[in-house]
């Protein structure tokens, strides 16, 4: 059966020009980079903006890498400069896929947070006009030393993956957004600027990860190093010595709009960072200074000293050769000078020029082959792609290919649409299209329809072709390549082959390709060949047009209209289980529920038994349940009895859940889709497991909490799970600001940053301190302390005080508190185990009605008091914590659990009896 589609997610996709593939002839396998790099063109990648835009990178040879650590470190201005103004090409290196911040938009952490900034990457990078690349470094959190960073991230290795995209890519300049010193901030930052510079030092030495050589790379030595100056920061700023100023403020009448607003418009999609930025209009710079260079002449401008001419690049050919070539070379610029004459804002007359372009490239690479000339090569394999991009954007021809469904499972038969779309007045010759499945999977052909009798698409029309894709029952899942494997410390594992090496995902499982001529009213055009040109009878010439895009779904929303979303091949059963961590207090023996979600993408359903497997200790009832789901898209939900058995020795246990269906199959892991509508959608695997860790913690009896969830974390479930009653309140509860029925209340992390309903009712949450409650406000940023929403005076410095480094020893100055005795006896011991950091945005300086219960700092650092204090309020008791709490919740890091609820758990009758002492 061929699977029909259903719709499950809905998202619009931002798009400004994207990238496709064009291949013939001599330049075939350098014109098929990976497929992760196609993109389906879309109607907003033809006609006048796109073909404009494509001439701009058609002439010269520019090529730009920017490094730095962070999704969001990029000077995006200068990026959109040189991308869309000056048809370079651009990329940006991040080290890090940003895993190790916070999330303002959802609850993903880690590994989850940094699937969302790789997208949001992807999406700057889309309207910016780059390229975006990644080393393996995990995000492991702020770093305050490169030294530090450079130990959890080997240096080697890391050097290693900049090399290895230096040499990939091939920059004339690289640009370092940092300058490798501690004036840079974050030690991952120092750490950016350190390994920028020496990889454009030996990325040309053949000494160095020779290794690399192998896959296809060869040594690349760019010509100029320089580094931002940071104008963005400060626009108006007067020009430093020796910096290059880089206007980004000028009206692009391709655009619409300056380089700067794009720019905004593409650091807008940084959503998971509260990064949304205004497009302002008017004069603005950025701005560049040199650090070191390759050639005597550097000063003056971006390229100045480095030949950026196609013609240059023919040195080191015989000299018949580069006489042949250079010619063939010049015609091409001929060419490209005929079309930018004819185009307007109808761009067609500029076909003929774009046509007579590509068979010259034709023709120089029919001169150079076999003479070993990779640049050259890889140039006029570029160069053709742009110009078959610029030719079907100006002739008006969109090719798309369409899966009838958005999710496929290993086994299923799904039906393809490749559209051929001749919105032109030309005629397109002899179209052939084929589906090119990556891993091999079977594909036979349905129909076609919308052909002339003699195989051609006319004026105006629309082809279709329609294929059935059968994915084998083995077929792998739509796991990202650098999560199939875990990571070994804070370094991702990359898979042998290169092919993946740094690119932000996998590339689709399909990609339809077209090849076709095209045809003038009046003129007889034979069909080319895979070669390049032909020469029909009449003389007048043709090139051959092969073209590649990517499978997705295209469906449409009631409310949002059209919508497009990647084809993602899934487990036919998936398994789950809720919640997937827990903590148990110790001593407690009464029975809790695990929740395991079965889940199938089966047209016909599937059936079968679903145990909770326990662990020796354990007992689980009952031990299986049957399930039986009807449908594609069927779920059920079944619910286990976990008791402990025997003794609860505090530790961790996991229950495994397994799915087997009537089969044999046997199934046990499940995922989540994170799906934002700024992104594409990936799917996260996980292990169907649930981990209970037996802490030995205890709450006040009878504590009812509410929480107010900041920019999302799992802190009511924490509490919950410790044993007390929580409210989740809502913005309505919230904004009533009647909180009397509660003991306490739990501000979420950054709830006053993300919150108006918080920052509006912050006089009743202190009321409720004041008539006897207790308030715990975990870790804001600096909105908290310049609105003065503390109860006492509290200010977070800039920068704001905290402790990156989560082994650092904690001192407890208060051990006699209630904070630090009831009901759990917090010692020294409980600060072990903790992840990432020990906290942030620690107040600086507050009132002497706190009382600073810790002090800890960074090493060379001085001891820092203001990651937690509590001060009297009326007749309660108000306590910021900006202890990483958040953080420790997923890992179950008993301590933090333990402190925690001697938090939730305080009496103000005891606090005060603690201050009178």
């Amino acid at each position: 059966m061929i699977r029909t589609a259903v719709i499950r997610r809905k998202r619009r996709r931002i798009a400004l020009v994207g990238g496709v593939v064009a291949r013939a002839g001599l330049l075939l396998a350098l014109l098929l980079p990976c497929p992760a790099t196609l993109q389906a063109q879309s109607s907003e990648e033809a006609g006048t903006v796109a073909a404009g835009l494509l001439l701009r990178q058609m002439d010269g040879v520019k090529r730009v890498l920017m490094i730095a650590a962070h999704p969001d470190d990029e000077d995006t201005g200068f990026l959109t400069a040189l991308a869309r103004g000056m048809g370079a090409e651009t990329a940006y290196l991040s080290l890090t896929r940003g895993d190790g911040g916070q999330n303002l938009i959802g609850p993903e952490l880690f590994e989850g947070l940094g699937v969302i900034r790789t997208g949001e990457l992807e999406a700057a990078r889309e309207l910016d006009g780059g390229l975006q690349r990644f080393t393996r470094a995990f995000d492991f959190g702020f770093s305050k030393s490169a030294e530090e960073s450079l130990t959890l991230w080997p240096h080697e290795e890391l050097l290693a993956d900049v090399v290895w995209a230096i040499r990939s890519f091939r920059p004339h300049v690289v640009v370092s957004v940092f300058s490798g010193t501690p004036s840079d901030g974050h030690g991952q930052h120092q750490a950016a600027g350190i390994v920028a510079r020496e990889a454009f030092a030996l990325a040309g030495d053949p000494a160095r990860f020779p290794e690399q050589l192998a896959e296809g790379v060869e040594p690349w030595a760019p010509v100029k190093l320089l580094q931002t100056s940071r104008r963005r920061f400060a626009p108006d700023a007067p020009a430093v010595e020796g910096e290059i100023v880089v206007p980004i403020g000028r009206f692009d009448p391709l655009l619409g709009r300056s380089s700067f607003q794009v720019a905004m418009e593409s650091r807008s999609q940084h959503r998971s960072q509260d990064m949304g930025a205004g497009q302002t209009p008017g004069p603005r710079n950025s701005g560049v200074i040199l650090v070191d260079a390759r050639v005597p002449d550097a000063g003056g401008g971006l390229f100045s000293g480095i030949d950026t001419t196609l013609v240059g690049l023919t040195r080191g050919l015989p000299t018949d050769v580069a006489r042949a070539t250079s010619g063939h070379l010049a015609s091409y610029r001929s060419a490209v000078d005929r079309a930018r004459a004819a185009f307007g804002l109808d761009p067609a007359p500029a076909v003929d020029g774009l046509v007579e372009a590509v068979a010259a490239l034709d023709r120089a690479a029919e001169a150079v082959d076999g003479h070993g000339q990779t640049e050259l090569w890889r140039v006029l394999a570029r160069k053709r792609s742009l110009a078959v991009q610029a030719l079907m954007a100006t002739a008006g021809i969109v090719f798309d290919v369409r899966a009838q469904d958005d999710i496929v499972v290993p086994g299923q038969t799904v039906e393809v649409e490749a559209l051929l779309w001749n919105g032109g007045d030309r005629t397109v010759v002899s179209p052939d299209v084929a589906l090119r499945p990556l891993d091999g999977w079977p594909v036979r052909v349905l129909d076609t329809s919308g052909l002339t009798p003699d195989g051609r698409v006319a004026p105006g029309s629309l082809a279709t072709w329609r294929f059935a894709v059968d994915v084998p029952v083995d077929a792998n899942v739509s796991r990202l390549y650098y999560l199939r494997e875990g990571r070994d410390g804070a370094m991702y594992r990359w898979p042998e082959a290169s092919g993946l090496w740094g690119l932000p995902r996998d590339p689709a499982d399909v990609v339809g390709e077209v090849s076709f001529a095209i045809g003038d009213a009046g003129r007889s055009t034979a069909r080319a060949d895979a070669v390049g040109a032909t020469e029909p009878a009449d003389g007048s010439g043709s090139v051959s047009v092969r073209h590649g895009a990517p499978w997705r779904y295209v469906g449409v929303d009631q409310a949002l209209g059209e919508f497009v979303e990647p084809v993602l091949v899934l487990p036919r059963v998936s398994v789950s289980t809720s919640p997937s961590g827990t903590v148990w207090p110790e001593g407690v023996g009464a029975s809790r529920t695990v929740t395991v979600v079965v889940h199938t993408e089966v047209d016909g359903g599937a059936r079968g038994t679903l145990r909770l497997q326990p662990p020796q200790g354990w007992r689980v009832e009952p031990e299986s349940r049957a399930f039986e789901l009807p449908s594609a898209g069927a779920q059920r939900s079944v619910s286990f009895a976990v008791t402990p058995s025997g003794g609860m020795t505090p530790g961790s246990y996991v229950f495994r859940a397994v799915a087997t269906t009537e089969d044999g199959a046997s199934y046990a892991e499940g995922y989540s889709l994170i799906d934002y509508d700024h992104i594409d959608r990936a799917a996260l695997f996980a292990p169907a497991e649930t981990e209970v860790a037996v802490v030995p913690v205890r709450v006040r009896e009878g504590l009812r909490v509410g929480y107010i969830m900041g920019t999302g974390d799992d802190g009511h479930e924490a509490i919950r799970q410790m044993g007390a009653q929580v409210d989740l309140l809502d913005e309505d509860r919230v904004r009533d600001g009647d909180f009397s029925d509660l003991d306490v209340l739990v501000l979420g992390v950054r709830a006053y940053e993300a919150r108006a309903d918080v920052r509006s009712v912050n006089e009743q949450i202190l009321d409720f301190a004041r008539a006897g409650g207790v308030v715990v406000n975990q870790y804001n940023q600096y909105q908290f302390s310049e609105g003065a929403y503390a109860p006492h005076g509290l200010v977070i410095g800039r920068p704001a005080p905290r402790v990156s480094v989560e082994t650092q020893p904690v001192r407890i100055l208060e051990p006699d508190a209630p904070v630090f005795t009831s009901p759990n006896r917090i010692a020294e011991r409980d600060f072990a185990g903790w992840v990432q950091e020990r906290g942030l945005y620690f107040a600086s300086e507050w009132d002497d009605a706190y009382v600073p219960m810790l002090e800890m700092n960074d090493p060379g650092e001085p001891a820092r008091r203001g990651s937690l204090l509590v001060a009297s309020v009326g007749e309660g008791v108000y306590v910021y914590a900006a202890l990483s709490f958040f953080r420790q919740w997923s890992q179950r890091v008993p301590g933090a659990y333990r402190l925690f609820a001697n938090l939730i758990s305080l009496q103000p009758s005891e606090w005060r009896a603690f201050l009178e002492r």
